[in-house]
């Protein structure tokens, strides 16, 4: 009888490693089968924040064939990736580190005629936002119904039954997907924040704006929205809805702080200060720069990930509010509304002559600061009215760009020593970006910075003498 050869320990176990990654591998793997686009050009992109990173390219097999896999440094890539022909057209397929397929056999593809097999995320989220869009069409015609038919006439009673139990099923569906451990359930709120769908409908707009604003401070994974493809959408959204708030600045640092505290990953912060940080300086909000400056004090990793440009308006703050404002200093040649300067002008902030003056810092090519020069334009009669002096500072380079903006300029103030932003009165004032608008008192003290006159105008109001 012959003897079985013995196999080495050692050598069963490194088969059965070997064994083990292949079958990974092809667990893996993402089979596309697309025959009416072989020969096809085509990229597969995930989602790192604001940006879109291309991981595979090639071309179409003959057959219609091709046989997607991660990238070693993105295998732990979980979320959504983009699958783009050259010539147009494409997949969005969620991707969790599982292998699955996907079939086209029309040369029209559409929701209807795309297969995915072994893919439950993206059959969860089809199947999702089936229902939920069912049941929000259904509201519509509802709601247009109770607006058409009186209260006393049956319909809109049955209307308002109907609107009673379409919002139940509504909420019933979303409180369903929060239960849902999938990405796709998680990535579908994301989807709803940026359509304004919220968990339930609320009959108060305000109601509808705190879960958003709840959503996003409490609630979303970054770590999802990073990979979603909507970051750089959401963030803009979030922040937003907190400047036009009219619960504060105070208000608002809470909320980034909570924020934050729930970005435990470097590449994540990073990416949020990345957005946070020049959409505040843009919006005159730099005062709050702070707030993420401590935030990242302990986080190095995340302080060199920064752009250069991100480091230097973080280091270049400057806290005014409740300070005396620095006196205006414009060295000749100085432009005024009317002449040239062949002297320095010299402005007193301690000694301005009015009940409030509003300094405003702009650039004529700058779209946002030609729209702040008309809104301050058409207010300019009632500034008057409450003693308010308005004086502006141009950080035009060109006798050209003062020019073509005097347009708007009704009040007198108008200064341009054509030395740009780099130069005294923009780094002693801490501008960043413009416009930017301060708001002083009596005494010269800084009242409030902001880039949005409805600010100024909200706090000048509440002074109005009855």
């Amino acid at each position: 009888m012959k003897k079985l050869s013995t196999i080495p320990v050692q050598l069963s176990i490194a088969c059965a490693v070997i064994l083990l990654s292949l079958s990974t591998a092809r667990a893996q793997e993402i089979h596309l089968h697309v025959p009416h686009f072989a020969g096809s050009h085509y990229e597969w992109k995930i989602f790192q924040g604001k940006q879109e990173l291309t991981v595979r390219s090639g071309e179409i097999s003959p057959d219609g064939r091709v046989i997607l896999t991660m990238p070693d440094p993105y295998q732990d890539y979980r979320g959504m990736t983009r699958w783009l022909l050259k010539k147009g057209g494409g997949l969005d397929m969620i991707y969790t580190g599982k292998g699955f397929s996907v079939e086209c056999l029309s040369e029209k593809p559409n929701s209807d005629n795309i297969i995915y097999t072994g893919n439950p995320e993206n059959d969860y989220l089809e199947s999702h936002h089936s229902r939920q869009q069912t049941i929000l069409g259904k509201l519509g015609a509802v709601n247009h119904l109770l607006q058409v038919y009186a209260p006393d006439e049956n319909l809109h009673k049955i209307a308002l039954d109907e609107q009673t139990h379409l919002r139940q099923a509504f909420s019933q569906v979303q409180a369903d997907r929060a239960e849902s451990l999938l990405y796709a359930a998680r990535f579908g709120k994301i989807v709803d924040f940026t359509k304004g769908i919220a968990d339930k409908i609320y009959d108060n707009p305000e109601d509808h704006t705190t879960y958003f604003n709840d959503f996003v401070t409490h609630t979303l994974d970054f770590k999802d929205l990073y990979t979603s493809g909507h970051w750089d959408q959401v963030l803009h959204h979030w922040v937003m809805m907190n400047i036009r708030s009219g619960k504060g600045d105070h208000a608002f640092i809470e909320r980034m702080e909570s924020a934050m505290s729930r970005m435990n990953q470097d590449n994540i912060l990073a990416a949020f200060a990345e957005k946070a940080v020049p959409l505040l300086v843009e919006k005159g909000k730099d005062d709050l720069l702070p707030a993420i400056a401590d935030h990242l004090e302990n986080r190095p990793a995340v302080q060199a990930a920064l752009s250069g440009s991100v480091k230097n308006m973080m280091a270049s703050v400057k806290m005014l509010t409740g300070k005396k404002a620095p006196d205006l200093v414009f060295h000749a040649p100085v432009r005024t509304q009317t002449k040239t300067s062949a002297e320095d002008i010299i402005i007193k902030t301690g000694n301005l002559d009015a009940a409030h003056t509003i300094l405003l810092f702009y650039q004529g090519e700058c779209p946002l600061c030609e729209n702040t020069l008309i809104d301050l334009a058409n207010k300019y009669q009632q500034l008057k009215e409450q003693n308010v002096r308005v004086i502006a500072i141009s950080a035009d380079m060109t006798d050209q760009g003062f020019e073509d903006k005097l347009i708007y300029h009704q009040w007198p103030d108008n200064y341009c020593d054509f030395t740009g932003m780099a130069v005294e009165n923009f780094t002693k004032y801490g501008v960043l970006g413009v416009p930017t608008l301060f708001l002083l008192n009596q005494e010269g003290v800084v009242v409030k910075k902001t880039a949005m006159m409805d600010e100024l105008m909200e706090i000048l109001d509440k002074k109005k003498p009855f």
